[in-house]
């Protein structure tokens, strides 16, 4: 199962929450991402990635995909980021770079060793 992660500041630093990717209907969405999506896209159409998705069973225009690609889009659904991804065969965060979280190796330890 895939996950997002949230990231806010408090009064006490840095807090990141994990959820699966499947209870998160929609992520925020900026022209990075947008860049992202059409450095990896390179010289396949839209109208070709928009089908690809569709054979997927997501719904995602053309139109869509230029407005994610030119950061006019600020939110874009799970379902069709990971179509997208799938499609383009690349890891989610290739084109969502903000959402990898690099865990401590003290952290990874730590859950590693809780009991079940």
């Amino acid at each position: 199962m895939s996950t997002s992660s949230s990231h806010k500041e408090s009064s006490q630093g840095s807090e990141i929450f994990m959820v699966p990717l499947d209870l998160v209907v929609m992520i925020a969405w900026d022209s990075k991402c947008g860049e992202n999506l059409k450095h990896i896209r390179g010289d396949v159409s839209r109208r070709e990635i928009a089908r690809r998705v569709a054979s997927r069973g997501i719904e995602c225009s053309q139109e869509y995909i230029r407005k994610l690609e030119q950061g006019t889009a600020t939110v874009v659904s799970t379902k069709i980021v990971i179509a997208l991804a799938q499609t383009l065969e690349v890891d989610l965060a290739q084109i969502m770079p903000g959402l990898r979280v690099k865990l401590s190796p003290l952290f990874v330890l730590s859950v590693a060793n809780l009991p079940e």
